[in-house]
């Protein structure tokens, strides 16, 4: 019996060609983006559960409320990670990760050095998380001094091989050198760690001043820390005990709080949008964080686009309805029962989704390829992948068929024989109501989507192209990656400025869009009662305002090595700090923080800076976030170290260039390896995950167009077919093609108009509520509304024009013939 349901189905496809088409056409486009979506969502909410117990492991945040900030961390102290597990019952144990710089990093003959992260863990960490392992064992590899674990990648870098447990390896910063223990894969792409080293901290505890710096480190933010709980043990008990062991053994300042939660492992990547992690991954172009916003967008549009294509079905089937009415009425007079005529309209609708399955993932594998390299994933859809995404794919699948065929099945089972042989028609005023309303729910989807891309795309556009308050064009960036490097400051820049493409040059301890730490200062006017304000500090030297074209407003600029003592302040700083105008007023700058805990200066000394000008605020982060109060300090400065020189050049003969400055760098450090960027390119980094989403906005707004035109084509092919008479009579009696055509187009026309009215406030909220993430960011214009409405517009009448103006210019005599 099944078998003759799927039979009768397949010949009723092949009679109705363009029609079966069309549908196989829409749930195909349909199911490929709706796969190609659920992939990606997938792989964004399995972030970090490759490992075991990832149900048992948190990350330990710090919340710390000061009279100047609030601020959410990360990181904590060493001696309240060191013990928590001994003084809290339901911690089992807790690792550490902790960063010294950056070093380069090489094998025994010298031959290959890489510049890697020095990240420095506990053994727990690898007990406590399942690395992969390709050689050696990591959960016993970082218990011994001196003991490293290495990624395959470096592996292969350093020694061609991954087979290197027993090998030793060298830091240039570092006396002695590492033994590798152990060689563990690659991070999956779905992981939130990058590291491609680590170091055993085991090492550091024979270091006297660094053992000292521990045992008195009870409020540090020096420590990404994980706590893996024992069975049963709930977050929410241990957090209050961690703040009250902080309590015993550490009194914060005067008006200083700090509380604790634990973030579960699988929500790292998805839920932290303000928390501030520098302690690991600090650069911005190897780990990026998720949104939950983002994915419940994503979601809702691969839904409805699965939904307009289902509607597409609905829609076509329920308008050839009539075509069947006598299949239906002589099935019913032979003794058809109702559950019969539903099963076999459902078997249709599960053959042309199931065709449509079958097309879409050949489809999707031949996008998968340039999807991932656009959205730097590993997805995949084969034999090997995950079989929840089978189970929910299949899933999806018969609920697409059934939910297509439902409707259908019903609204055609319903009447009785007599009816259907009579008239040879079915009744379908209420049909052609629903018709109309899923007409006008997929193009209120469609438009909603349309303005969405409008205004990504002008933001998007907002952001590369708004004025920062400095010139980020050809500004060429080198790393300062050895002491002798920046000790030979003078002369590097006197080398550089030799150069024939360098216009200027500036050497600099942070550079505006830096995607590490900047540090904060404590600073208020010196002798004033004030409480100390927070202000970013950046340690420049006198070509800065040249080389970034920044605009001084008021006083001076730096004149050479007497300005260490003097200071310039942006203008956001000078309203904090009630200075109009620079007069050589004094500041005082007591402590300083890199992303972390407020230390004091050098040998407590307070830094005293006189205020020499007023700079035009910069974007020096972000356009997420609204400019923060700075501080330019000479480059000889207490707070922090030259890390920069940056070039403007000229657009060409860039390699010259470049291979010019590494020749410089070499000579005076043949060790340093040359490292640099091209700021403009560094700064895109930060909205490459908004240029992603603009992308597949597009791509999916392109999608649900698409479906939504090709049931609009169809339902107007129906249209024209059905009053082929009435246009016949209306030509005959003079009736020109411009008119008819407008009489078949402007039913359609009005359900588009409809769509405009109802889309248009749901779009201005989404949108509005987007824009809210970005401090700077376009404001709403009429006209994208507009501009979407008259697109919309275009596509239902050039989709409805062809079969309207092909009806219109019928021969009159051929259409009246079979009355």
């Amino acid at each position: 019996m099944i078998r003759n349901y799927f039979k009768i189905a397949f010949r009723n496809l092949l009679r109705n060609k363009l029609y079966t088409t069309l549908n196989v056409l829409g749930l195909t486009f349909g199911l490929s983006c709706f796969l190609l979506i659920g992939l990606y969502l997938f792989d964004e909410l399995t972030f970090d559960q490759q490992h075991n117990n990832a149900d048992r492991i948190f990350r330990v945040i710090e919340h710390r409320k000061t009279p100047a900030e609030n601020r959410s961390t990360a990181a904590i102290s060493y001696k309240l990670s060191e013990e928590s597990p001994k003084n809290i019952a339901e911690i089992e144990k807790m690792a550490r990760i902790t960063q010294f710089g950056r070093d380069n990093l090489g094998n025994m003959t010298g031959q290959k050095k890489f510049l890697e992260d020095i990240t420095v863990v506990n053994n727990e960490l690898m007990e406590m998380f399942d690395f992969e392992a390709i050689d050696g064992n990591p959960k016993t590899a970082l218990k011994e001094p001196r003991s490293m674990v290495i990624v395959e990648d470096l592996a292969m870098r350093l020694f061609g091989s991954t087979k290197v447990a027993g090998k030793t390896i060298k830091w240039d910063g570092i006396e002695q050198p590492f033994t590798v223990k152990a060689v563990i894969k690659n991070h999956p792409r779905n992981s939130s760690f990058s590291f491609t080293s680590l170091n055993s901290e085991s090492t550091y505890l024979s270091d006297s001043s660094y053992v000292n710096d521990i045992n008195r480190d009870w409020s540090s933010n020096s420590y990404m820390v994980f706590a893996m709980l024992k069975k049963n043990a709930t977050p929410e008990s241990v957090s209050p005990k961690m703040k009250s062991l902080l309590e015993a053994n550490f009194k914060p300042e005067t008006g200083t709080s700090m509380v604790f939660s634990l973030q579960a492992l699988k929500d790292m990547h998805l839920h932290s949008e303000n928390i501030i992690n520098r302690v690991v991954n600090s650069n911005a172009s190897s780990a990026s964080t998720g949104s939950m916003f983002y994915i419940r967008i994503f979601a809702i549009i691969a839904l409805f686009v699965l939904l307009i294509a289902c509607i597409n079905y609905m829609n076509l089937t329920t308008a050839k309805a009539s075509n069947r009415s006598k299949e239906i009425g002589i099935k019913k007079a032979i003794g058809a029962v109702r559950g019969q005529l539903i099963t076999q309209f459902l078997a249709e609708s599960v053959l042309v989704t199931f065709i449509s399955f079958v097309l879409s993932v050949f489809l999707v594998n031949l996008i998968l390829p340039f999807f991932n390299d656009f959205v730097n994933k590993e997805l995949s859809l084969g034999f090997s992948t995950n079989y929840q995404i089978w189970l929910a794919t299949l899933s999806v699948i018969l609920l697409t068929g059934l939910l297509s065929g439902t409707y259908p099945a019903f609204m055609l089972s319903r009447f009785s024989p007599m009816l259907l042989l009579k008239s040879l028609k079915i009744p379908n005023k209420s049909d052609f109501s629903l018709r109309k309303s899923l007409v006008v729910f997929q193009f209120t989807i469609s438009v909603v989507m349309i303005v969405a891309t409008i205004v990504l795309f002008f933001q998007v556009r907002f952001v590369n192209n708004k004025d920062l308050g400095f010139n980020k064009e050809l500004l060429l960036v080198v790393d300062i990656n050895s002491g002798k490097i920046r000790q030979a400051a003078p002369a590097i820049i006197s080398e550089f400025s030799k150069i024939p493409n360098v216009k200027n040059v500036s050497t600099t301890s942070r550079v505006p869009g830096e995607w590490k730490n900047i540090p904060t200062i404590k600073v208020k006017p010196m002798g004033g009662i004030d409480v100390h304000k927070i202000a970013y500090f950046l340690g420049v030297d006198e070509s800065f305002s040249k080389t970034f074209e920044t605009e001084l407003l008021k006083g001076k600029n730096f004149a050479g090595i007497n300005d260490s003592a003097s200071v310039i302040i942006n203008e956001t700083a000078a309203k904090m700090l009630n200075i109009s105008e620079p007069s050589d007023q004094m500041l005082e700058i007591p402590e300083r923080a890199m992303g972390g805990n407020f230390r004091p200066l050098s040998n407590n000394q307070v830094f005293r800076a006189r205020v020499i000008g007023i700079v035009k605020d910069f974007h020096f982060q972000t356009l997420r976030e609204k400019i923060a109060p700075l501080v330019l300090g000479y480059q000889k400065n207490p707070i922090h170290n030259i890390d920069y020189y940056t070039s403007r050049v000229e657009a060409k003969d860039i390699d010259a260039t470049l291979k010019k400055m590494e020749q410089i760098l070499t000579k005076i450090d043949p060790e340093n390896l040359f490292e640099y960027h091209f700021l403009d390119q560094q700064l895109a980094l930060f909205y490459a995950e908004d240029a992603r989403r603009q992308s597949m906005l597009i791509w999916a707004a392109l999608a649900t167009i698409l479906i939504a035109c090709l049931g609009l084509f169809g339902l107007a092919t129906y249209a024209a077919e059905q009053r082929v008479k009435e246009i016949g009579v209306r030509k005959v009696l003079g009736a020109s093609v411009v008119n008819l055509a407008t009489l078949l187009s402007k039913d359609f026309l009005k359900l588009v108009l409809i769509a405009n009215g109802i889309a248009f406030p749901i779009a201005w909220w989404a949108t509005d509520k987007w824009l809210q993430e970005f401090a700077y960011h376009i404001e709403i214009q009429w006209w994208f509304f507009a501009l979407a409405g008259m697109m919309a517009i275009a596509i239902a009448l050039l989709t409805v024009s062809y079969q309207s103006i092909k009806a219109a210019l019928m021969n009159p005599v051929k259409s009246l013939k079979t009355e």
